[in-house]
């Protein structure tokens, strides 16, 4: 080693073992961190249950039903993939319910969940009220509510 290295190495102190993985430490402490906030953000969507492939989809939640309108044929068996990620917290007794005395539905779903609801349409054609009764002031509340349309 020639006397100028020796001389600059007794200038520049020596790093430790854990000052020089510290770095390499808090990027691997941000990935973990990261990856499990995308984990717990999104796990949701990978367990949800498979459901027919003509399924309307509907979500109920505290602002109404999405979509607010419901199309379907008259007389026909349909499936409605309805599901919600209000908490029991927000509803009565932990439910939303989904109310058409005309249509002859009345049906609840828990509080974050999901699951197929099979329904035979009557054969009457028109519009029809259909509403949630748990929750933000249920039946008399103008946002939950919804329109289901027989179409003939």
């Amino acid at each position: 080693m020639s006397r100028q290295t020796r001389r600059h190495a007794a200038r520049t102190p020596q790093r430790s073992i854990t000052e020089r993985a510290g770095p390499f430490l808090f990027g691997g402490l941000v990935i973990l961190v990261l990856g499990l906030g995308g984990y717990l953000a999104f796990s949701d969507f990978f367990s949800r249950p498979v459901v027919d492939a003509g399924a309307i989809e509907v979500q109920s939640s505290m602002a109404g039903f999405s979509p607010s309108v419901i199309r379907v044929k008259a007389g026909e068996t349909v499936t409605l993939d309805w599901w919600t990620q209000d908490s029991a917290l927000h509803l009565e007794d932990g439910v939303h319910t989904m109310i058409s005395p005309e249509l002859g539905l009345h049906e609840e779903l828990p509080a974050e969940d999901r699951r197929a609801v099979i329904w035979q349409v009557p054969a009457r054609p028109g519009r029809y009220d259909v509403y949630c009764d748990t929750c933000c002031g249920g039946r008399d509340s103008p946002q939950m509510h919804g329109t289901i349309v027989v179409e003939a």
